[in-house]
């Protein structure tokens, strides 16, 4: 019991600096399609190629306007290239077909350049994920978007299951709107069930009072399978 309430007292910290992350920025604009209840699942198959270097296989389903149908499915190859065992570096290609709203539909291409930093400091995991994004879309304006998402994890356990609890927070920038426009919170567990497959769970808050819809509460997992 008392490794439990310490790991209730760890999680509770994770949360404050969760809630300390969110920027004032991030506005919200009320309509009726400013803000939508979602599902999300992503799913990585790696395979080994060579030394420090992987091949990934992304597929994404994310299930919107209030769970009700999918609004975003997308698939994507990439290749993970380990620099050192603090940097990564992740060229990928992304299809991506969206229809946020019954009246709104995207066909976009994305070129991806993602360098991610990894460090520890004690028993603390710091990691730093910089993405580029080239977006080709159909029928509109193509544009760039940077984003930077730090996340910190710790490892933690109630009896005999270990998992990992972790708080993020990423924030975008838009070169066609020239401006920082969305921040997206998160809070969850990493669990390694297997060496070949692992799992996050995780609850997010997306704020982008530009889009429609841009507020999202988003309950996700994220599957890693090494075949």
């Amino acid at each position: 019991m008392a490794a439990v309430a310490i790991h209730l007292k760890l999680i509770a910290v994770f949360l404050l600096i969760f809630c300390s992350f969110t920027p004032s920025y991030a506005q919200t604009v009320v309509d009726d399609q400013s803000e939508d209840t979602q599902f999300w699942n992503e799913t990585q198959v790696i395979f080994p190629m060579r030394e420090r270097v992987d091949l990934m296989l992304f597929g994404v389903l994310r299930m919107g306007r209030d769970l009700a149908r999918p609004v975003d499915e997308r698939g994507g190859v990439g290749v993970a290239f380990k620099t050192n065992k603090f940097l990564t570096i992740v060229p990928t290609w992304l299809y991506i077909a969206q229809q946020p709203t019954a009246t709104s539909k995207n066909i976009e291409h994305r070129l991806v350049f993602n360098a991610t930093f990894k460090f520890p400091l004690g028993k603390f995991a710091f990691t730093d994920r910089n993405l580029i994004e080239r977006r080709l879309r159909n029928g509109r304006d193509d544009f760039t978007m940077y984003r930077n998402r730090l996340q910190i994890d710790h490892p933690a356990s109630i009896g005999p299951f270990k998992f990992r609890v972790f708080v993020a927070d990423e924030v975008w920038y838009d070169s066609l709107q020239n401006a920082w426009t969305r921040n997206r919170a998160s809070a969850g567990i990493i669990k390694q069930f297997s060496r070949r497959f692992t799992a996050e769970f995780f609850y997010l808050r997306q704020n982008d009072g530009r889009a429609r819809p841009g507020d999202a509460h988003v309950i996700g997992t994220l599957f890693k399978l090494y075949p």
